[in-house]
């Protein structure tokens, strides 16, 4: 017996035995979470880069301004029910400012800004895209119904962002 506790060579062997036991086990907890965390930032680091490195991704930020559909901004017809809208955002309005298109058209947009990030959302819809500069966002929406969409910035990019609005103006189908 241990002249100091109260512990039999068995209990001290067991407890022994078991802080080995415990060591290992926290040590295999500790291993698995930074293999884990690691593991967390190679897929984000990873996920980014296929993001970035996409075709519309330019190494200039002013690439994207080169293309002439881009300078002012243009609304394409590209079919009978199709159109190919390239928005350009920048301090602090959206070229064009009113796009007017028929309702029950597939619509394309190509956005992209030519200064700092913008947010390209539509209301009422699902369009949200990030506007920046050398990158062409690619978004396509059909609209079925009638009516004024308002396009608004929901990234801050700037003392007047408040006021950069756009507008969709879907006219009614022709009944001819």
């Amino acid at each position: 017996m241990n002249p100091i506790s109260s512990e039999t060579p068995f209990d001290d062997a067991f407890h022994r035995a078991a802080e080995r036991h415990e060591r290992a086990w926290v040590f295999i907890v500790l291993a698995m979470l930074a293999v884990l965390l690691v593991g967390t930032m190679f897929y984000v680091v990873f996920d980014y880069g296929i993001v970035t490195q996409g075709a519309s991704f330019f190494r200039q930020p002013s690439a994207a301004m080169d293309e002439p559909a881009f300078h002012e901004g243009r609304v394409v017809q590209t079919g009978s029910n199709r159109y190919a809208v390239y928005m350009v955002g920048h301090a602090w309005s959206w070229s064009p400012g009113v796009v007017h298109v028929k309702a029950g058209s597939l619509v394309t947009f190509y956005v992209t800004s030519t200064d700092v990030l913008h947010g390209f959302e539509v209301q009422g819809t699902t369009i949200n895209v990030t506007a920046m500069p050398g990158a062409v966002g690619k978004v396509e929406y059909r609209f079925d119904r009638a009516g004024t969409y308002y396009i608004i910035c929901n990234e801050y990019c700037g003392i007047e962002h408040h006021s950069m609005i756009g507008r969709i103006v879907v006219d009614p189908k022709d009944n001819a």
